[in-house]
């Protein structure tokens, strides 16, 4: 015997305390010329009984009152799946008399409380000695064989009391079974959520501690602004209209409704102010070459880093803006998808001349330490979110990109903020 039981039980095979029997054969065909739509008993096939111990009565298949060559499962019995890929994990209580198909087993109990019965069927034991005994290439039990299997039998009045018990137990399993999935969603979002957090700390000056010896990121930006004028008088760039330098502080500009303050020696500026970006490549289909130019898509941004598994290669005039270098950042600036857009990443492999597709957009910067940690943050997705509604594709615009507000931080603090990112994100991988 599997193992002890009390003084007052008994083993005793399930043939000797139910009659056991499975249903009948029914092909799509007959359901739905003979059996659908009609008025009788509901026709239960294997899908209708859940994983989730429930049956699924209104499926559009009766079977009428009058025939009687279909076999009947009475209210209050179990049906069990004996075949396929659910044989012995579907299992169910019916709440009314069904007919049913022929790879389900009904219990119909003699001597026994069937509540106890559904139980003991559901128990870590009987499932193994089920599993034990299935045959044949898609897996099964036959009847004869379940006639055989031996269960521990109680008192009946032991057995109500078990049944009771169980029941008991019913809403505290709903209350953990509750709490794990819970759990198990927030096991799934955690580093995600946790990433998050960690960008939006970077980007209002709360991840690394403040050094009074910086230089201001005010400082900063004025000899930004120095050399880009020397650079509009000498022809090299021109002036950008729409551009804005953004200061906060009592000395300076200051812009209302910046959605965060930050700290002292930081200043809030448009991104075009730091960064050069640039519209990639638009080619043709007649351009694509073997031994080309490697044009960069967004199939190539795999988690925030290059992934070159995947490329095309191209041999038409390249403009000298579009090359790809080290340390620039590659946005995916248009794609089908929404989730996509936006997605970007560091180059830090090189290994050969690449450009960047129309669909896909570049950022240089002296401050991409700094700028590519920007770029995964909450607020970077906020404007974009806020200005890809304006238009009726998913696409990052040049014109918005460059309107795009950011906290700048003094120049050693960019390099402080990267590392410390860059580690924490390690640990969470």
């Amino acid at each position: 015997m599997p193992f002890d039981i009390p003084d007052n039980w008994t083993w005793i095979r399930l043939k000797s305390l139910a009659n056991i029997y499975n249903g009948n054969s029914i092909n799509e065909d007959e359901k739905k010329k003979k059996y659908t739509n009609v008025i009788g008993r509901d026709f239960i096939a294997t899908k209708d009984v859940g994983f989730d111990r429930t049956i699924a009565y209104n499926n559009g298949v009766n079977i009428p009152y009058e025939l009687d060559t279909f076999k009947i499962a009475p209210a209050n019995k179990i049906l069990m799946c004996i075949e396929g890929g659910s044989a012995g994990r579907k299992i169910a209580i019916t709440d009314r008399e069904v007919c049913f198909g022929n790879k389900l087993a009904c219990f119909d109990s003699i001597i026994v409380d069937d509540f106890y019965l559904f139980n003991i069927f559901q128990s870590t034991e009987f499932t193994s000695i089920f599993k034990s005994s299935l045959t044949g290439i898609i897996g099964g039990v036959s009847i004869n064989t379940l006639k055989e299997f031996i269960i521990p039998l109680p008192p009946l009045a032991e057995q109500q009391r078990i049944v009771d018990k169980i029941n008991s137990f019913e809403p505290l399993i709903q209350e953990y079974d509750k709490y794990e999935k819970q759990l198990t969603e927030l096991e799934s979002t955690f580093a995600e959520k946790l990433k998050k957090s960690i960008l939006q700390f970077a980007i209002e000056g709360k991840l690394v501690k403040q050094d009074p010896n910086d230089e201001p990121a005010s400082v900063l930006l004025e000899r930004i602004k120095a050399e880009k004028e020397k650079l509009i008088k000498e022809g090299k760039i021109k002036r950008d209209k729409n551009e804005s330098y953004i200061y906060q502080g009592d000395d300076k500009n200051y812009y209302e409704n910046l959605p965060f303050e930050i700290p002292q020696n930081w200043c809030w500026t448009s991104i075009s102010i730091v960064t050069d970006s640039y519209i990639g490549l638009t080619y043709k289909p007649s351009d694509v070459s073997s031994n080309g130019t490697i044009v960069l898509r967004s199939s190539n941004i795999n988690n925030g880093k290059l992934n070159l598994d995947d490329i095309v290669r191209v041999s038409c005039h390249i403009n000298p803006k579009l090359y790809v270098n080290l340390n620039d950042i590659i946005i995916c600036a248009r794609n089908g998808s929404k989730k996509l857009v936006g997605k970007s990443a560091l180059i830090d492999i090189k290994k050969e001349n690449m450009t960047f597709g129309a669909f896909m957009a570049i950022c240089k910067t002296l401050y991409y330490k700094y700028i590519y940690v920007f770029l995964q943050s909450p607020l970077f997705f906020k404007q974009l979110s806020e200005t890809s509604g304006t238009t009726t594709i998913n696409q990052l615009t040049q014109k918005a990109f460059n309107s795009f507000i950011l906290p700048f931080p003094p120049f050693n603090e960019q390099i402080r903020i990267s590392n410390k990112y860059n580690l924490i994100i390690q640990l969470l991988n």
